[in-house]
C-alpha cells in the first residue's frame, strides 16, 4: 500500500489548524523492531484504538471493550482510517466539533513480531492483512504475547483474541486494573482536568507530586517558531519526562538557560537564583572568589516545570553534588566535530570508548542535542577535580597524539585543522555540562539523550536525532541506558600515574 494513498482519510478528516493531532508523515524511525500502540479515546464513547506498524503507518482498529488477556472473550475491532507513525507517542485533547474529540492517552505500546498469516502461512505481513488474518506477539508494557486479528466481514469489522499461551490469563485485567497512560502515568480524566487548567494559565502537573501549584503563563507563546512548538507544549514535555530526568539532576547546582522570547530572542545564562524564586525550590550556596553563589538544586517535578515556566530551555548541571562538591561523581568528553558530518565523532567516541576499556573504565555515552557527543565515566568521589582533570588532560593528550589526523585537544579553532576536538576542561570545579534529556535551543527542540553504544552504529544517528516530539515514542521501547550509570563507580587515583607514564613516552 503506498503510504500517500494510505494516509489519505487520516488528513481528509482533520484541521490541523484546530486539532494538535500530528500531521507529519515522515517521523524519524527509532526503532528496529516494528511497534505496536493502544490509545485509549474518550470520544463520543470511550474505546481503545489498537495500532500496529506496517511499512511507513500505523494500520488501526478501534477496540470498544478494549484488549483481553482472557483466549476465552473474543473482542470487535472495526477498522479504521491509517494514521501516521507519529501518532504512536500522541496524547492529547482533541478539541469539541473536530473529528474524534476527546481526550487521547497511550494506554499501552512496544514492540511486536509477526507470527503468521491464514492456515499457519506467513506471507508478508501486509498481504495476509489483505488476506483478512494476522496473528502478532506482542511485547508491551501490560499486553504480553500472540493476538490474532481476523476479518469478519467486508464492513471493517474484525475479531482479536488472546493466543492461548503463557502470557494468558484470564483472571488479569488491565483495562480495568491500569486506566493510566504508560508514558505520563496521567488518565483520560486527569488528561482532561489538566487541560481545563491548562487553558485558564494556572494548574497543577496531575502526574506527579501536587505538593506545589506552579502558575504558568503565556502558554501560547511560540517557543520554537520552525516547529510551532510552544511555550505550553516544551513545559509539558518537562512534565513528562521528570520522573526520567530527574535522577540526573539531583543534588546537583544547576545553571539555568533562559531564553524569555523563545530561542530566536536573547537567551542569558543564570546561575544565581533569583529571589522571586518561591522559598520551596531547594537551593546550596557554593564558594567562589569573594563570596558565594546560590545555585537551585532541582529535586522534584514541580520545580523542573516552575523552570521550565521561567522559560529555562536548558538546564546544566555540574559533575559532583552538592554533599561533596570538590568531588566529581562524573568524567566527561566533550567531543565537538569540525563540520556537521557526525562519523568522525561517532568513531573518536569508540576509540576512546576503548581506550577507557583497556584502563579497567566503563563508559557511557550521550547526544549533546547540538553537534556533539559527551562519553562520561562514573566515579567514586575519591578524587577532587583537579585529579580528574589531570587524567582527563592525560587521556585526551595521549589519544590525540596516536589519532593525530583525526583528533585534537586544540581550544582554539583555527588550530583544529578539521579534527574532533576533545574538551577535557569540563571536569573543572564550577563547570558544567547540559543534563541528560534536556532540550537545546536550536530550531527542531533536539534533546540530549543517553544512548548505547551499539547505537553509534546506526547511520541515521546524529546528535540532533531526539526531539520533544519523538523521545518518548523511544522511551516507551528501551529504557534509560543511563538508569543505572552509578551501579559501577571507578577510582582515576589508581590509573593517573600509569597514564602520566604513556604520555611521557607518547611525547617523547
Amino acid at each position: 500500500m503506498k503510504k500517500d494513498q494510505s494516509l489519505y482519510e487520516y488528513h481528509k478528516k482533520r484541521d490541523f489548524t484546530q486539532t494538535p493531532e500530528p500531521s507529519s508523515e515522515k517521523p524519524k524511525k527509532t526503532g528496529k523492531h516494528p511497534i505496536f500502540v493502544v490509545q485509549k479515546h474518550d470520544a463520543s464513547r470511550l474505546h481503545y484504538d489498537f495500532r500496529l506498524e506496517i511499512g511507513d503507518i500505523l494500520v488501526s482498529w478501534a477496540v470498544p471493550k478494549g484488549p483481553s488477556t482472557d483466549p476465552t472473550e473474543k473482542r470487535l475491532a472495526m477498522r479504521t482510517e491509517d494514521h501516521p507513525l507519529e501518532y504512536s507517542d500522541f496524547e492529547g485533547v482533541i478539541p469539541e466539533g473536530e473529528y474524534g474529540a476527546g481526550t487521547v492517552i497511550v494506554w499501552d505500546t512496544g514492540t511486536y513480531r509477526y507470527l503468521e498469516g491464514k492456515h499457519g502461512t506467513k506471507p508478508p505481513i501486509d498481504k495476509a492483512l489483505n488476506e483478512g488474518h494476522i496473528t502478532v506477539w506482542l511485547e508491551g508494557k501490560k499486553l504480553k504475547g500472540g493476538y490474532a486479528l481476523t476479518r469478519m466481514d467486508s464492513k471493517g469489522k474484525w475479531l482479536m483474541v488472546k493466543i492461548r499461551d503463557d502470557e494468558a490469563d484470564a483472571r488479569r485485567n488491565p483495562v480495568n486494573t491500569q486506566p493510566e497512560s504508560v508514558l505520563s502515568g496521567r488518565t483520560n480524566d486527569e488528561l482532561a482536568a489538566e487541560s481545563e487548567h491548562q487553558n485558564t494559565g494556572k494548574y497543577n502537573y496531575l502526574s506527579h507530586s501536587k505538593r506545589h501549584t506552579v502558575d504558568f503563563s503565556n502558554t501560547d507563546k511560540l517557543f520554537f517558531p520552525d516547529e510551532g512548538i510552544t511555550k505550553g507544549d516544551f513545559i509539558e514535555y518537562y512534565g513528562r519526562i521528570a520522573d526520567v530526568m530527574l535522577p540526573h539532576l539531583k543534588d546537583r547546582p544547576l545553571n539555568m538557560h533562559r531564553f524569555p522570547d523563545g530561542i530566536h530572542g536573547e537567551g542569558f545564562y543564570q546561575q544565581e537564583i533569583p529571589d522571586y524564586f518561591p522559598e520551596w525550590i531547594e537551593r546550596t550556596k557554593v564558594g567562589k572568589e569573594g563570596g558565594n553563589i546560590t545555585h537551585i538544586i532541582c529535586q522534584d517535578a514541580d520545580t523542573l516545570l516552575y523552570l521550565a515556566n521561567q522559560a529555562c530551555i536548558t538546564p546544566h548541571v555540574w559533575l559532583s553534588r552538592t554533599d561533596r562538591l570538590n568531588m566529581p561523581d562524573l568524567m566527561v568528553f566533550d567531543l565537538d566535530p569540525p563540520t556537521d558530518d557526525f562519523q568522525p565523532v561517532r568513531h573518536v567516541a569508540l576509540l576512546l570508548r576503548m581506550f577507557l576499556k583497556e584502563l579497567d573504565m566503563e563508559s557511557f555515552v550521550k547526544t549533546t542535542g547540538s553537534k556533539g557527543l559527551h562519553v562520561t565515566v562514573p566515579l567514586d568521589r575519591s578524587a577532587d577535580y583537579e585529579e580528574v582533570r589531570d587524567f582527563a588532560h592525560s587521556l585526551a593528550i595521549i589519544l590525540a597524539e596516536q589519532e593525530s589526523e583525526l583528533v585534537t585537544t586544540e581550544q582554539r579553532k583555527e588550530k583544529r585543522r578539521g579534527r574532533v576536538f576533545v574538551d577535557y576542561l569540563r571536569n573543572r570545579y564550577g563547570q558544567t555540562v547540559v543534563a541528560p534529556y534536556a532540550v537545546r535551543a536550536r530550531p527542531s527542540a533536539p534533546i540530549a539523550v543517553p544512548i548505547e553504544w551499539e547505537e553509534l552504529k546506526e547511520k541515521n544517528l546524529t546528535s540532533e536525532s531526539y526531539n520533544i516530539k519523538n523521545i518518548f515514542r523511544r522511551l516507551a521501547q528501551k529504557e534509560d541506558p543511563w538508569k543505572e550509570i552509578w551501579k559501577k563507580s571507578y577510582s582515576v587515583s589508581a590509573t593517573i600515574q600509569y597514564l602520566r607514564e604513556i604520555q611521557k613516552t607518547v611525547l617523547k
